[in-house]
């Protein structure tokens, strides 16, 4: 029998556990409560992610920081946004999957809340500017987390302003290094405003959550950024981000 590899024991881990957090908690938040229900914790840490002495890395910030740097845009955005859209847990597709109606279900997959419904699609986009497939971006973590890093890169270069270069990996994967007004923009790159031109969509058509979330979901990452956040995931991973 061959061993199990890293990627199958985490793909039927995040199987299980995913289908545990659906059951129990995703369908019970649902989209306005993903918004609003910011229970944030202040620390005064001086790294993007802030470790208690007792915690170990964990998988998910390693994924952040590698999605941060292939793609040229800062950790701490691109964690708040994974907090803000799902308390950083991979809800299954097929509690996401869009229905006419049913509050919560909005068409809006994974950590990064990748969308597709009847007036978005940051989902097919992500896959266009990855080469992942959508079926993988829905259900592999970590490729999630890549395809809401490169949908922020995109959104930041429609808005005319660059993203990080790869000689610069620290300012990738540390907040701190970035400049108020240079963290400021990568905030309202949230939004999405001018990204949806990639698509040919003429009229903006915000989504619930996820990068082309609109004006609220930008204040709501602004707030996580400013306030700070911490987690224990379903998988029992530790992670903070330090308030900016």
């Amino acid at each position: 029998m061959q061993p199990e590899t890293y990627d199958d024991a985490s793909r039927t881990s995040q199987s299980i556990a995913g289908r545990d957090f659906a059951r129990r908690h995703f369908l019970k938040i649902g989209a306005t409560g993903v918004f609003s229900a910011l229970t944030l914790g202040a620390l005064g840490q001086s790294t993007a992610f802030a470790q208690g002495p007792k915690e170990p890395d964990s998988e998910l910030k390693q994924e952040f920081e590698d999605a941060a740097e292939e793609f040229g845009v800062p950790v701490g955005v691109l964690s708040a946004m994974g907090y803000v859209n799902t308390r950083w847990e991979m809800p299954p597709p097929d509690a996401s999957d869009y229905e006419d109606g049913e509050t919560g279900r909005w068409g809006g997959y994974g950590i990064m809340a990748l969308v597709r419904n009847p007036s978005t699609d940051t989902l097919s986009e992500a896959a266009q500017l990855t080469g992942i497939s959508e079926e993988k971006l829905k259900t592999d973590r970590k490729s999630n987390i890549r395809g809401g890093a490169a949908l922020l890169a995109e959104s930041q270069k429609k808005q005319g302003r660059p993203t990080i270069e790869r000689r610069e990996p620290e300012k990738a994967r540390k907040q701190g290094k970035l400049g108020r007004e240079e963290l400021k923009g990568w905030v309202q790159a949230t939004s999405g405003r001018g990204a949806f031109r990639a698509l040919g969509v003429e009229e903006e058509a915000p989504a619930p959550a996820g990068v082309g979330g609109g004006n609220i979901y930008e204040e709501q990452v602004s707030e996580t950024l400013k306030t700070g956040a911490s987690g224990k995931t379903e998988f029992g991973e530790q992670i903070r981000l330090q308030p900016e």
